[in-house]
């Protein structure tokens, strides 16, 4: 038998996210590709982008203290833990939200997969594309 895991509520990487007093929260401008414009970086420099990421569950069947990890995984496959978190859940519709600010190093372009792991068990992913920005293109007077 499957072992019980809370419910996702969100699981988002935004440019801010917002907390009121009272625990509302606000998500501004969601996050799935973030672009560069190679030509503004010094030469062998990467970007680097500063995001916000969202992880909120609720206990549904799940009480007590659990580890809730969030592991990145690289277009080429390397993985790294990026945070961990200590979960309190008391069943039913009590939760956790979990915000995290970080500073992205963008070491390869393409599909990035953030991975939310409750006990070391994968819950869900979030994905971030990061790629070169086209060129703009501008009209000339004929």
């Amino acid at each position: 038998m499957e072992k019980p895991r809370p419910y996702i509520i969100a699981a988002l990487l935004c440019d801010k996210v917002l907390q009121e007093a009272n625990g509302t929260i606000s998500i501004i401008r969601l996050a799935d590709r973030v672009g560069y414009v190679p030509s503004v970086l010094p030469p062998g420099f990467r970007p680097s982008f500063q995001l916000s990421g969202l992880v909120a569950v609720k206990s549904g069947p799940v009480v007590g203290d659990h580890t809730l990890r969030v592991v990145v995984e690289n277009p080429v496959g390397g993985r790294k833990e990026v945070f961990s978190f200590n979960v309190s859940l008391n069943g039913s519709d009590h939760g956790q939200n979990i915000i995290m600010n970080m500073n992205i190093a963008a070491e390869h372009d393409g599909l990035h997969w953030f991975d939310v792991l409750f006990d070391d068990e994968v819950i869900t992913r979030i994905p971030l594309t990061i790629a070169p920005d086209e060129p703009v293109k501008t009209l000339s007077p004929q």
